[in-house]
């Protein structure tokens, strides 16, 4: 069946359209469903990234305008491939779609029916946040930072709180987001352009240092600041995404202290559990919808911003232009007459 659809296309620096036009049909729609979606979640750091132009993979040429955007969504089945089972037109599925008014996907997980939209839309950027704290292999006892308080690092401080630790602190340049951090559960919120920051930070520790930090902010300097106050033999999970390069003591820095630096990159995930690794991105995905139905987590107070599609240019020039107003947002998608 022909359908009409609308994508929201980077298509330079700083430009965003809305494109009309007939929907795609992948070459094998047998393993796939066809969504109408109802909301779209924003990621800030990597939209922001490509919407700005400055991502890495647009600097190297590995990706170029226009490009798409999204990953994120939730809507209802229109159509199922014949080859899926578990799942019928009508219902409610959180999928990896971009910001488009509908589509076939491969990848989808049915939505519990008590647990509302705007709390199944963070299934997936909620697993990437639970990937990095897996990471991060917190013990009882230990004292934590997080660093960069948009959207993950609001997730990633929710998850270390229920994790057993001692101190969490969070920092970030902007006041509201260090508020939303201690309305979240941070013990102690920092201002990451402070000039006695590393002082304070070693404070809170008793000056031991943070046995975790995990680095969420995207800036590749603030890698290297989370050396002076990251305790020995501690850890840096590297759960944002720096594009950038700077310099760096390894002796003084690194070395002497013996502190391990990791990479967490969510899509590095197997898809299907083993015994050798059982947190599939399905499961973690799973996982994340069944603590907000339960009550140990709710993400859905971290949208602070509401567009439709039609406003897009307006919308990331928000999102971009007034980051202390800013947590996450969505569109909300209405039904294309045929």
């Amino acid at each position: 069946m022909k359908r009409k659809n609308q994508n929201i296309i980077f298509t330079a620096p700083g430009k965003v359209e809305l494109k009309k036009e007939e929907q795609y049909i992948p070459p094998d729609i047998s393993k796939m469903v066809f969504i109408s979606n109802e909301l779209t979640l924003v990621s800030p750091g990597t939209e922001l990234a490509f919407f700005e132009g400055t991502h890495s993979d647009l600097k190297i040429g590995a990706r170029k305008y226009p490009t798409g955007s999204g990953y994120s969504s939730v809507g209802i089945v229109e159509e199922v491939g014949s080859d899926v089972t578990g799942i019928q037109a009508g219902d409610r599925v959180m999928a990896m779609c971009g910001h488009c008014s509908g589509a076939w996907i491969p990848v989808f997980d049915k939505i519990p029916a008590a647990l509302s939209s705007r709390r199944a839309v963070f299934a997936i950027l909620g697993a990437i946040a639970l990937h990095g704290v897996r990471d991060a292999n917190l013990q009882i006892g230990q004292n934590v930072l997080v660093s960069g308080l948009g959207t993950i690092g609001q997730l990633a401080t929710r998850l270390c709180r229920i994790s057993g630790i001692n101190k969490l602190a969070g920092a970030d340049i902007y006041p509201f987001r260090r508020k939303t951090a201690k309305a979240g559960g941070a013990d102690y919120i920092l201002d990451a352009a402070s000039r006695d920051f590393i002082e304070q930070a070693l404070d809170i520790s008793s000056g031991q240092g943070f046995d975790v930090v995990i680095e969420a902010s995207g800036n590749p300097q603030a890698i290297v600041n989370a050396l002076k106050y990251t305790a020995k033999r501690g850890k840096i999970i590297i759960l944002g995404c720096p594009h950038g390069e700077v310099s760096l003591d390894f002796y003084r820095e690194l070395q002497k202290k013996e502190i391990s630096i990791s990479g967490s990159y969510q899509p590095n995930c197997p898809e299907f559990d083993s015994s050798y690794y059982p947190w599939s991105q399905k499961r973690n995905r799973e996982l994340i919808m069944e603590y907000q139905l339960n009550g140990k987590l709710d993400f859905a107070p971290l949208i602070t911003h509401f567009g439709q599609a039609e406003k897009a240019q307006e919308f990331y020039n928000t999102l971009s232009e007034e980051k202390n107003k800013c947590i996450t947002a969505v569109f909300e998608w209405n039904k294309i007459p045929e």
